[in-house]
This record gives structure tokens, sequence and C-alpha cells, in this order.
């Protein structure tokens, strides 16, 4: 955003249906004078039909062989109780070979099926309906299934053996675009249900654990936006250790504004920890065991990347001259780059961008046109991913007017300086 822009923003920002309406007739009107779908110095491999879905998790097998996929049939249909959608994984050289392994029912634009490596093995798990409920799903690379479990899966440990469980159903109610298209609870309509909350699973006893409730967090210092608005937990992430996790919990007024909390905790829900941010916190990725890139508000720096010490209330800006809206994060396996994109801007082209957080520089890797129909809950962010080695990223985008699963090769080139 430009200064103007930004200033703009900043009165609007707490009127959601006013923002939408503004931001829509914005780029409507200058989108036409965009004349290129692509600039990039880097060759990208493009995959349409294909895509992969949220940044928090990366789409590469363990060895690297294997690239995760969401195979779907109409590009920008809402999903619905009937649609189904393939997965499975490319391989091969530069992964050109699609392999379906399964289908699926619970699926997103913005995080599909939830679909995932199982730490360090060649095992699968996504989420599926069972006509009744919410399931999980743990297959191999043949297909075959190798367990069910009772829960939906929101986030898995690095080593595979623990995974977070949320209501799919709540986050339909507050944000359909991150919500599945069916399943029900008993408590769906209570703001501040007592029975809905995080649960954890041991994945290879399939037992679980109820760790505490939307009400709890609700007492937790309370405020008074809270009080007739409607509460749900969402984006939950382990620690690199898998010893801890954060997750976000989230409030959704009547007038449609959403608050953000960011909360760590344990695996057994004890030793929680909030941050100190002032009602908005978007996206986050853990640095190392200790540290969270988030992009958040705080009263006194206003928007920026914030690197939280997790249990402490120490903080420090990142890249305030390098950026000035919010992306989507993903750490490089060393820990030194992290990558991250932006949103459509006024000519509605998306930004690649590779930050150096050592020597504090910022480089663009592409420029994306997304086209105008692809906005709202059927919107295709980039939400770029490392590979294991970190050489390569993977993204989704509609740059050629189809949604895509994309990769570039960073192999060989003067950017890890």
């Amino acid at each position: 955003m430009n200064r103007l822009e930004k200033w703009i923003y900043n009165r609007i920002r707490y009127n959601p249906s006013l923002k939408k309406r503004i931001v829509n007739i914005y780029q409507r009107l200058l989108a036409p004078f965009t004349n290129t779908n692509i600039i990039s110095e880097f060759p990208i491999k493009t995959r349409e039909g294909y895509f992969f879905g949220f940044h928090d998790k990366t789409p590469w097998s363990p060895d690297n062989s294997m690239l995760l996929a969401h195979k779907f049939v109409h590009p920008m249909k809402i999903p619905g109780p009937n649609d189904g959608m393939q997965v499975g994984f490319f391989g091969g050289e530069n992964y050109e070979q699609f392999t379906q392994v399964a289908s699926t029912k619970t699926w997103n634009w913005q995080m599909g099926a939830m679909l995932q490596w199982v730490g360090n093995s060649s095992r699968i798990i996504f989420n599926d309906f069972d006509g009744e409920h919410h399931i999980a799903r743990m297959i191999n690379t043949a297909g075959d299934e190798l367990r069910r479990y009772p829960e939906p899966i929101a986030a898995v440990g690095p080593k595979g053996r623990y995974a977070i469980s949320l209501s799919f159903n709540r986050l339909r109610r507050a944000d359909p675009a991150y919500g599945y298209a069916m399943g029900t609870e008993q408590n769906l309509d209570e703001n501040i249900p007592a029975s809905a909350g995080l649960t954890i699973m041991n994945l290879d006893t399939e037992e679980t654990h109820f760790l505490f409730s939307l009400k709890d967090l609700y007492n937790y210092h309370t405020s008074s936006s809270m009080k007739d608005a409607y509460h749900y937990f969402t984006h939950p992430l382990f620690s690199p250790s898998g010893n801890r996790f954060v997750f976000f919990h989230r409030w959704k007024m009547p007038n449609g504004q959403i608050w953000t909390r960011m909360f760590s905790s344990d695996r057994t829900g004890e030793d929680i920890h909030l941050f100190k941010a002032n009602g908005t916190v978007t996206h986050v990725a853990w640095k190392d065991e200790k540290t969270i890139l988030a992009y958040a508000n705080k009263k006194e720096e206003g928007d920026n990347y914030y690197l939280f010490e997790d249990r402490t209330d120490h903080y420090t800006i990142v890249g305030e001259e390098a950026f000035r809206s919010d992306g989507h994060p993903q750490f490089s396996p060393s820990g030194n780059f992290f990558i991250t994109d932006t949103y459509p801007n006024r000519f509605r082209k998306q930004h690649l961008i590779l930050y150096n957080i050592i020597q504090q520089e910022r480089r663009d890797i592409a420029e994306l046109y997304s086209p105008i129909e692809y906005n709202g809950v059927v919107r295709c962010d980039l939400h770029p991913r490392w590979d294991r080695n970190g050489k390569r990223i993977c993204f989704d985008s509609a740059y050629t007017g189809i949604r895509a699963l994309c990769t570039i090769n960073l192999e060989g080139a003067n950017v890890f300086h």
C-alpha cells in the first residue's frame, strides 16, 4: 500500500463491509490497466488445475521427492456438500507426474483438506467426512488407509505423533473461506460454548484429550468487545520441537469485524501465554523454539511483522521499511530467510518476497496478476512454502487465469548471499 492507501485503510479497517466495497471498486477500476500477468527473473513451473493450500506446512515429502496437491473440478465454485476433490502428489523430474491416492469432501480454497505429511515418513493425513462427522484419514502413498481418526486435524506436530483438532463447523459459521460445507454440532449457535474448544490427538494410539474451551479463553482477560461476539479457534501451529503450539482465539462482532488474540500453550493445555497485540494478528511462523514471526498490530508501532519471544513480552519489529502490508510467511530450514507474499494491490498484482532476516534485505522473486474474479471466498492467495532443502519454493496462483500449483527453483541463483 502507498501512503494514501494506508491512510484510507486505517480509517475504514474496522468497518468490514465498507472496506470490502471500496477495495473491490478500486481494483475493478484499475485492473484493466494491468498489461502483464507475470514478472520474474526465475522460471516458474505451473500446474493448472491443482493447488496445495495454506502457508504453515510444506507439501514436499521428507525426502523431497514428492509434492502434495489437491486436484479440483470446478475452479471458481464455492465448495458444496457434494463437491469432492482428489488428493495426491506430484513426482518425477521437476514434479510433473500426478498420482491420485484418495478423495475428500471436506475442503476449502484456503487450506484445502489440511493435506500434509506425517512427521518424517511417507504417510499422508487429510480431513474427510464419514456421513455424519468430520474425521481425519491417514494413508500411504499407494492410497491404502492406515488409520481413521474421530476428529479432523488442524495441525500436526513435526514428529508426526500429535495433532490439534478444532471445530470446522464454527469456522464455517464465522469465516466460510476456512470451513467445510457439511457437518454440524449441538453448540454451533452458541457464541461462547463451554463444550467447544481445542483437542489434541495421539496419532499413534488415536487417543484424544480436550485441552480447553472457548469459554475458558473468554474468561482469560475478557474485553468488552467479546460479550456479544461469536467465538472460535483457528490457525494452530506446533513449534519446531512439537512441545508447544501457537493458536488464535477470534471473535466476530455483529458488524462483521473480527478481533484476534494469539496464545501459546504446551501440549497438555497448560503454561498458556497471551501475546500482547492490539486485537489484530493474522499469520504466523515459528522461527525457532523460542520466537514466532507474526503480522500484527501494536498500539505504539502499528502494523508490522513482529518477532515475538514466547512466554515473555519481548518483541522486535522485522522489516519495518521493507513491508507495508500483511502476508503469509514461512521460514527457510536454516531460519535465515523467510518467504512471504502480498494480497492483490490496486492493479491486482501479488508479490512473492524473499526476506533475509540476518541482513534485513528484501528481494522480490515474482510479481503475479490475480484475475478480479478470484476474490472473497474463492480468492487465490500465494501462500508460499519452502521445500525440505531450502532451495525451492512452491505457491498457488491464478496468474494464467486458472488456479495452479507453481514451483520456483532458486538453487544456483544469487539469492542466498
